[in-house]
This record gives structure tokens, sequence and C-alpha cells, in this order.
């Protein structure tokens, strides 16, 4: 008797499932990842690299990368009750019986699409990438099937599908990269491009060298380097100044079941000290149209920095505000020297303590050397045309904006200083004459600052 062979059955399954799963996807030799939650499935179709797109170059080091997916509406249909879907009213009334008795009408129900609806996809769709996550490029909305970063993402019916080109910026050196969708939901989805995706994602800690660390109830942020440089978006620094750029990255912690994702306005809230005690805040860095820098949960996301800063300048610190707290972090050759012995002093009631270091003339104008230490759990507005005045022969004068504004050691600008936080400046002002005092007006008094008595003239 002759025997017949049985082609094992776990292999058939396995041929059955490539079929079925896999081979429909494969593109010009080029198979497509795919992956789904509850409501929608996500293709990669394709994935490219490129240096230019549309016309714009990319910066120094970086590499795009142009992912081409596809999106299925795959929520269940919802039944609802027939009359509710086409809005009829009870026409008996509200009289519910006939001859006597109660008529009980046979509830109908019908099947309805539900739409798959994302507010706004570059708050959900990030490229993962040797564990830092990167948002999606502006340049999203300029190619052909292409999407609008501030309008909703949506397929209204089941099985309806729709094609989107996804373009993100990340450094070209980059190992490993996947496609990272955020949905609290109906569940995240996670895609590979390239390399391992574990190894994409991260371990949820900042990846590389850090510098130092801090925590809030709503973010943890690490510092990983900075340098100076002589241009920044192709625009030079001025004569005896220079661009600071700081690298940071940051991993939201707002929020309980659903995360939120963390927002910060670096021109406002975030600076650099120098020696000194010297202010500046930021200019730019990776911001939105918004002017924000922002930070995803769970992955730590990419930002930079940037701050104008007198050339030869020792920055010590990166300061940044959250809310009410303020944190200091050390930057690579951090020296702290502190401030200065003052030779007057004022206290405004529990707002701040107004310092004068020092005062000297030159061609014609006079140059204050000054400092502010909040003492108050909130940010304090500075206005130093109303609140600091040069008395000369009884007249009071304002600080010359324009000198003052030329100065390496000039207000910060925003004039806002930070809680409980020291900031030293400098103010300048015009005058042929030899003043007798400074008046400081402030919330809590006001208190005149001899000037004379103090030897300076």
């Amino acid at each position: 008797m002759s025997k017949i062979y049985q082609f094992p059955h776990h292999l058939i399954r396995v041929i059955l499932w490539f079929f079925v799963l896999i081979w429909p996807f494969c593109i010009a030799g080029e198979c497509a990842e795919k992956a789904a939650n509850k409501a929608v499935s996500v293709s990669i179709l394709k994935s490219t690299t490129a240096q230019e797109i549309s016309g714009e170059k990319v910066s120094g080091g970086r590499v795009f990368i142009v992912l081409e997916t596809e999106w299925e509406n795959i929520h269940p249909k919802q039944k609802v009750e027939k009359d509710k879907l086409e809005g009829k009213t009870d026409r008996t009334m509200g009289v519910g019986t006939l001859a006597g008795r109660k008529q009980k009408k046979k509830t109908e129900y019908v099947e309805v699409d539900v739409a798959y609806m994302v507010k706004k996809l570059y708050d959900h769709a990030y490229l993962v990438a040797d564990g830092l996550a990167y948002s999606l490029h502006d340049l999203t909305k300029s190619v052909s099937e292409g999407i609008d970063l501030t309008e909703p993402f949506t397929i209204a019916k089941q099985g309806e599908k729709r094609k989107a080109i996804l373009i993100y910026s990340i450094p070209e050196d980059t190992k490993s990269f996947g496609f990272q969708f955020f949905d609290y939901e109906y569940g995240h989805i996670l895609l590979p491009v390239k390399g391992n995706i574990a190894d994409a994602k991260g371990k949820g800690n900042p990846p590389g060298e850090v510098l130092d660390q801090i925590q809030s109830p709503l973010v943890e942020i690490a510092v990983h380097s900075f340098e100076f440089q002589n241009t920044y978006e192709e625009d030079k620094a001025p004569e005896g100044w220079a661009y600071a750029k700081v690298q940071i990255s940051g991993k939201s912690l707002s929020g309980k079941n659903v995360k939120d994702i963390v927002q910060i306005e670096p021109t406002e809230y975030t600076w650099v000290v120098t020696e000194g005690g010297y202010l500046y805040y930021a200019i730019g860095g990776s911001v939105t149209e918004q002017g924000m820098i922002r930070f995803t949960p769970e992955i730590y996301q990419h930002q930079e920095l940037v701050f104008l800063v007198p050339h030869s300048s020792h920055v010590t610190q990166l300061g940044i505000r959250l809310r009410n707290d303020v944190f200091q972090m050390k930057l690579a050759d951090a020296k702290s020297e502190g401030k200065p012995d003052a030779s007057a002093t004022h206290r405004d009631g529990d707002v701040m303590e107004v310092m004068l270091f020092d005062v000297r003339v030159e061609d014609g104008q006079v140059i204050l050397d000054l400092g502010i230490q909040s003492l108050s759990t909130s940010g304090i507005e500075i206005q130093r045309d109303a609140q600091f005045m040069l008395v000369v022969d009884d007249e009071k004068i304002p600080p010359n904006d324009s000198l003052t504004n030329n100065l390496f050691h000039r207000p910060p600008n925003p004039f806002t200083i930070p809680p409980k936080t020291f900031v030293r400046f400098g103010l300048a002002f015009e005058t042929p004459k030899s003043p007798t005092s400074l008046y400081y007006r402030g919330y809590r008094s006001e208190n005149y600052f001899r000037l004379s008595d103090n030897h300076y003239f």
C-alpha cells in the first residue's frame, strides 16, 4: 500500500495567512506595513528620503522622511432607532391608547456608519526615531495628497479609504525609525519603517548624553547640549553677539488615562543665564506655527531652543518656567559666579528686592547696573520707562530705549521676572548733566537711590 503524504496543517495556515494578510499589500516589490486599532487601519505603502521638497532644503545633518500612508475606517457600524434617525415625531399627540388598550409599537433599528475623525493629525501622528518623537513637518500640507495640519482628518464610512502623504525631518544618521499614532479612545498604532521598532520607540528615557534633567507634575525635560554659532536660519548675529543653540528633549506627564501634549511658549518661558546673573529669553527654535515647543506623552520629543547672547558670554544655566514653577538646568560648562554685592537695595514689600550695583558715564549717557530679586510666586512684569527714572535737577528722565537696547546687558524681552528668580540688567539714560538719584516706583512702595551719596560723581 502506498503511503499518502500529508502536508503539515500549521504550514498550510502560514501560507494562507501570507496570501490573505501580506501579499495584497506588496507594492512594486515593497511590502506595506499595516496595523489597526478598534476603529482605523493604517498602512505604510512606501517610505522615501529626500534632501529637498517643494523647493525647501532640509537643514544640515538632517533628512526628510516621506511616508505614503493609507487609512481605512474599520469602525463597526452602530445600531440606532430608525425613528430617531429619521427624526420622526409621535403622531398620536401624546395619546397612547386606542379602544381602551395601549398600542405597543415595535422598535425598528438600522445600522449606520460611524465616522473616524481626528481633530488634528499633527497632535497624534509622529515619527519615532532612536528613542525620540518628531512632529509632522509643515511641508506635509504643501504636497500632493498631503494634509492640512490644522483641519480635522476624517474618514466618513466603514470601508472607506484615504491616502495621506506625511513628511518628517530627522537626523540623517538615524538607525531605526517607525510611525507612532496616538489614539487614547480606540488604541495606539505603532508601525516599523526602518531598523528595530523597539529601538525606534526607545524605553521612555531621554536618549544620548544628558547634562541635566528636571521633572514637574506636567513634564520631564532633559538638556543634551548647547553650542554657539554665528548664524541662525540664514540670519547673521549682530556684531558682538552670537546664537546659543540648546538641544533638549521632554516627555509629557500631564493627564491620567488620557495623556495631554504639553506646549511651552519659549520666548516667554525659557531663558539662559550668563555669568553675573544676566538673563536672555529664547528668540526661536523648533517651534510650531503658533510659536510653541511641544512634548508628547510616553516618548521623549526632541526640541531646539535658540538664544541671542553677547559673544563673550559664559552661559551657565537654562531656565524654564512651567506655570509658576521655575527650574534651572546646568549646561556643559556651568559655573555660577553669583551676583555681586549691591551698593544700595530697596525691598518692595512682598514683590521684589531692587538692587543698584554700579553707575558709569560714557559719551554723554549714564548707564546703571541694576538687579531684581523676585520674592513673588508668580511672574513680575516690569515697565522700565515708568518704574525707573533718573533724577536730574528735579526732572525725572526715563531710560533711553535705543541706547538701552544697544547694551550687551540690556533688560530681557519681555521684561518679566520669573518667580523667585534673580535678574541683572542695565539701563541707559541720555543726559549732559550729572544725576542726583534714581527714582524707583514699585508695586508696594517707591524709593530714591541717592547716587551722590555713593560717590559715583
